[in-house]
């Protein structure tokens, strides 16, 4: 990607200066996607690349112009060496517009303001590039194969192609909704759709994009200019296009379009939190990540306090994305939280998860506090929430610290496991000889009686661990309540504050809005009073 900053004013002069206008024309389906080359549009739509030459389309970078630094004739010799340059790295071949990965963009003659793109693109491995509308960056384009890295944590191109890659990181849009990108050597189709700055983006029909701002990268405290040329991004790597096809979006339409769109959002989360999804947190090599909820619209300076969530499965199944995970997150993000819901190495038949299942939930409260200021966390307020074998990972977090034995060495050793604040929700206090215990610990309790011993929360508890809400369900047949009751005990005895709440006829497993009682004010007013300063 490129780091230099665009200027908005002199990119919309710029374009005015060499580009004129053209008209458009209405769809909705994607019929080309299956095609080779179409001479023909969709209904109501017009070619704007002919598929023979390099008619309506010249060459631009537009982050190596900028007006303030450049003399009337630096500015006319730098623009005609990029028209000169064009063809010596674009060609059409087959119908394809084909790019080396070298030049400068493809850039529409004409502008576009309100529209309905259609483009398809077929690229290489570690491939990079992207289509900017109106003038600016971009709707994102990657080799999904590659990793995101703790180097550039902000960076993913495993999340897949269709993002707007330049909006700032935790906002709507920037990361696509889903993974839609075809393998190697198949044509993918964008559909995109933008009214304004709001973006749709559809990505071999699926939406990657719903609803987004696209945020103007050359000064974003200004919106994005009324219109602006399309480019085609170079950036390392061969890419070819085709069937490039593009509709105006008339006034009439463009109302209708939001005022649905308004009325969907009432019944959606989709502006007031984001869900980012398949973060990693973990050591490089391990494929267990995490998503976070992030509340919308925050200040600046504001730092939110910030739950980690661990799901259940008998240590040996679930998975950070469960309807109950969703829901607490969910749940956390409206009321001003950050929430974290991790995988976490689970036991199978050939391998025990112990202690490395434990060692992933702390390593999540590090990684927190690492990324505290790029998160807009608050590092010293951060508590943790899990159900039935997330539960019991929930009190051993809260339960242990250095001195038992339990945090690991690395990653981010320099930083805290500790919490403020745990709610396990019908989780074992105690773990006793059964299959799953069986398969997370490696052998039996005869076995290794202290091994179930340093297993167990009920193990650990002293007056310095923070306070704990405990919800259990009458109705479980799963966990039994004793869990939770031996677990109060032994916090009531070492003198930590706590409170158990037993649900009445509630089940094993639920969320914070179980059918009996609606557990959501609760939990809140939990997390509220130990993760929340007087005064926030």
């Amino acid at each position: 990607m490129k780091a230099q900053e665009l200027r908005s004013t002199n990119m919309v002069r710029l374009s005015r200066m060499l580009m004129s206008v053209v008209a458009l024309g209405l769809f909705s389906t994607l019929p080309w996607c299956e095609s080779a080359f179409s001479a023909e549009p969709p209904a109501g739509f017009r070619a704007i690349f002919n598929g023979k030459d390099l008619s309506g389309w010249y060459g631009l970078n537009p982050h190596s112009v900028d007006k303030n630094k450049l003399t009337v004739e630096q500015l006319d010799a730098v623009l005609q060496k990029m028209r000169e340059e064009f063809p010596t790295n674009w060609r059409v071949e087959n119908g394809e517009l084909v790019n080396d990965g070298h030049g400068p963009y493809a850039t529409t003659d004409a502008e576009y303001g309100d529209i309905e793109f259609l483009i398809e693109y077929k690229t290489v491995a570690k491939a990079d590039s992207g289509i900017y509308l109106r003038g600016l960056p971009q709707v994102q384009i990657w080799d999904n194969n590659q990793p995101s890295l703790h180097s550039a944590p902000d960076r993913n191109p495993n999340r897949g192609s269709g993002g707007l890659f330049n909006n700032l990181p935790r906002t709507p849009g920037r990361d696509p909704l889903v993974v839609a990108d075809k393998p190697f050597g198949e044509w993918n189709a964008f559909r995109i759709r933008q009214i304004g700055a709001r973006t749709w983006v559809w990505l071999n029909e699926k939406l990657v994009v719903d609803d987004a701002a696209m945020q103007n990268y050359a000064a974003r405290d200004k919106p994005l200019p009324a219109k602006g040329p399309i480019h085609l991004q170079t950036h390392g790597g061969e890419i070819r296009w085709r069937n490039i096809f593009v509709r105006d979006i008339g006034t009439d339409e463009a109302a209708k379009s939001l005022a649905e769109a308004d009325e969907k959002l009432k019944t959606t989360l989709a502006n007031k939190v984001l869900i980012e999804r398949g973060v990693r947190y973990l050591a490089d090599g391990r494929d267990e990540k995490a998503d976070l909820y992030v509340p919308l619209n925050r200040a600046a300076d504001v730092r939110s306090p910030a739950v980690v969530i661990i799901h259940g499965g008998g240590w040996t199944g679930g998975k950070r994305d469960a309807d109950r995970e969703l829901n607490i997150g969910t749940t956390l993000a409206l009321n001003g939280y950050v929430g974290m819901s991790i995988d976490y190495l689970l036991a199978t038949d050939r391998a025990s998860s112990w202690p490395t299942n434990i060692h992933d939930c702390k390593t999540a409260v590090r990684w927190l506090r690492k990324n505290a200021a790029r998160l807009q966390v608050d590092p010293d307020h951060i508590g943790v929430i899990g159900g039935s074998a997330g539960g019991h990972l929930t009190s051993l977090l809260a339960l242990t610290g250095p001195a038992d034995g339990l945090d690991p060495k690395e990653p981010w050793g320099e930083f805290s496991c500790a919490v403020q604040c745990a709610v396990p929700m019908y989780g074992a206090g105690e773990v006793r000889d059964s299959k799953n215990a069986l398969a997370m610990l490696g052998k039996s309790r005869d076995e290794a009686p202290d091994l179930y011993k340093l297993a167990s929360p009920i193990t650990h508890a002293d007056a310095k661990d923070p306070p704990f809400l405990i919800l259990h369900g009458t109705a479980d047949k799963t966990v039994p309540v004793e869990q939770s009751e031996i677990l109060a005990a032994a916090l009531k005895k070492a003198g930590i504050e706590h409170e158990l709440v037993l649900v009445p006829d509630a089940p094993h497993t639920f969320n914070l809005q179980p059918k009996q009682q609606d557990l959501r004010p609760l939990v809140l007013s939990f997390f509220d009073k130990h993760l929340k300063p007087k005064g926030r």
